[in-house]
């Protein structure tokens, strides 16, 4: 499984009405510290998803 499939993962596990900053969906994805990665990831999701509301890169 790749890294960016482990962040995906991790963010469709977010419940509705919750939000994760980058730092919190890395470290629940086991890839510490990456939390640039995964704006990378959250970047090449279609904005049309639902899954990106629930990330903030705040």
């Amino acid at each position: 499984m790749s890294k960016y499939d482990l962040i995906y993962k991790t963010v469709r596990q977010i419940p509705c009405g919750k939000v994760a900053t980058y730092g919190q969906i890395a470290d629940l994805a086991g890839i510490y510290g990456k939390a640039r990665l995964v704006g990378y990831a959250m970047f090449q999701v279609d904005t049309a998803s639902n899954d990106i509301t629930r990330a903030s890169n705040h």
